[in-house]
C-alpha cells in the first residue's frame, strides 16, 4: 500500500480531500498532513510518503519552492498539485514536468482520483520506491559527504556530456567507495549504482527522454545478479551511450527539418508544451530551435502554438456552437480566464463576441 502526504495551510481543504479521494479502493493510506511548506519537507523526511498532494500558496515555503525541493531531493515522488484558477498558467510554467496531475480547486472527487491512479501506476511501473537512502551507507559522514560531492560533479558532467570527466568521475568512484577501501558491505555498492541510475533516469526524463527510448535497448536491473564492481561498471557505460547518443543528435542539429518540428507542434499544440519542451523534443537549445523556426515558417515558435489553438478555439466556437470552456480546454487552456485574455488579444474581441458576430 502507497503512502500519501497531504500539503495545504487550510484545515478544511485537507479534510476535503481526505473526503473525496477513494484511498481503500485505490490501496492508498494517508500517512500524515503538514500546514506549510516546512513542515511538508519535514514530514516527508519523517513520514517517507509516496505521494504528495500540495496546495501552491501557504506561508513559509511557499508551493513553487517546495516542489522544487521535492523535484531534486526525491525525483521518483510523486506529486499533486493543487491551484486557483489565478495561479494556474504562472504554475504549469514554474512546475512543469515535475508533477503527475494539477488539480483545479474547488477539486472534484474524479479528478483527485484520476490523478492517484495515475501516480499508483507510475509507482508500480517503476518498481522502485522513491528513497534512495545513502547516508546507512558509508561509515562515516565525511565518506558521505565525499560521495555527494563526487556525485554533483558526475551531474555537471554528465549535463555537459563531457563524455571523459564522466568515466574519469567512474573509475574514482570504483576505486576510492570500494569494499577494500572504505569498508562498504557488498549491497552498499549496489545501492550506489542504483543511485546513480537514479540520476541518469532524472537527467533524461527532465528532456523528456528515457533510457530504453535513447537506446533503443533494455535497460538492466541493478541487482543483485551483479558483482559489488560491475554494477558501478555498468551504470557507467550506460552514462557514456547516454552521452555518445545525445552528441551525436546536437552533432546534426544544424540539419534540424523545420517540417518535423512544425508537424510535432501541429500534434501537440493542444498540449502543455512550450519552446522549452519542444526544444528538449529535438535535443537542441531553446534559443537555436526559436531563431531557425522563425527563419523557416516566419513567426516565432511561440506566437504559432497560441495560433494554432486560437483558430482551434475558434473554430469550436463558431463552427460548432461548443460551450467557451469546453472549447478553451479542447485548445489547450484549462484557465478559463487566461484563455479570454489570450483570445481578446488575438482576435480583438471576446469569444462571446465573435460568436454572436
Amino acid at each position: 500500500m502507497y503512502k500519501v502526504l497531504i500539503i495545504d495551510d487550510e484545515p478544511w481543504s485537507r479534510e476535503v480531500v481526505k473526503a473525496l479521494g477513494h484511498w481503500s479502493r485505490l490501496e492508498l493510506l494517508i500517512v500524515g498532513e503538514a500546514e506549510d511548506g516546512n513542515e511538508g519537507l519535514r514530514k516527508i523526511d519523517e513520514l517517507r510518503p509516496d505521494i504528495v498532494i500540495t496546495d501552491m500558496r501557504m506561508p513559509g515555503t511557499d508551493g513553487v519552492e517546495l516542489l522544487q525541493a521535492m523535484h531534486e531531493r526525491y525525483p521518483k515522488l510523486k506529486i499533486i498539485v493543487m491551484s486557483g484558477y489565478d495561479d494556474f498558467v504562472y504554475l504549469k510554467q514554474a512546475i512543469r514536468s515535475k508533477a503527475v496531475e494539477y488539480l483545479l480547486k474547488p477539486i472534484k472527487p474524479d479528478e483527485l482520483d484520476a490523478a492517484l491512479a495515475q501516480s499508483k501506476s507510475e509507482l508500480e511501473q517503476s518498481q522502485s520506491t522513491p528513497w534512495v537512502e545513502l547516508a546507512p551507507i558509508f561509515s562515516s559522514v565525511a565518506d558521505m559527504q565525499r560521495y555527494g560531492e563526487l556525485r554533483e560533479r558526475m551531474y555537471t558532467y554528465l549535463m555537459d556530456l563531457n563524455r571523459d570527466a564522466v568515466a574519469s568521475s567512474f573509475e574514482r568512484l570504483m576505486k576510492e567507495f570500494s569494499i577494500e577501501e572504505a569498508g562498504l558491505e557488498a549491497g552498499s555498492m549496489l545501492r550506489i549504482a542504483n543511485d546513480l541510475l537514479l540520476m541518469l533516469e532524472q537527467f533524461l526524463s527532465e528532456q523528456e527522454l528515457s533510457l530504453a527510448a535513447l537506446l533503443s535497448e533494455a535497460v538492466p536491473h541493478i541487482g543483485h545478479d551483479f558483482g559489488s564492481g560491475d554494477a558501478i561498471r555498468e551504470v557507467g557505460v550506460l552514462y557514456a551511450k547516454v552521452i555518445d547518443s545525445l552528441l551525436a543528435f546536437r552533432h546534426s542539429r544544424n540539419r534540424l527539418d523545420m517540417t518535423d518540428v512544425k508537424h510535432y507542434v501541429d500534434a501537440h499544440y493542444q498540449e502543455a508544451i512550450s519552446l522549452e519542451s519542444v526544444a528538449g523534443q529535438f535535443l537542441v537549445s531553446k534559443e537555436h530551435l526559436s531563431r531557425m523556426f522563425k527563419t523557416s515558417i516566419g513567426e516565432n515558435l511561440t506566437e504559432y502554438i497560441v495560433r494554432r489553438r486560437m483558430e482551434k478555439a475558434r473554430g469550436l466556437i463558431v463552427d460548432e456552437g461548443m460551450s467557451i470552456k469546453h472549447a478553451a480546454q479542447l485548445a489547450g487552456y484549462e484557465d478559463i480566464a487566461y484563455f479570454y485574455r489570450v483570445f481578446k488579444k488575438h482576435y480583438g474581441m471576446t469569444p462571446g463576441q465573435i460568436r454572436s458576430d
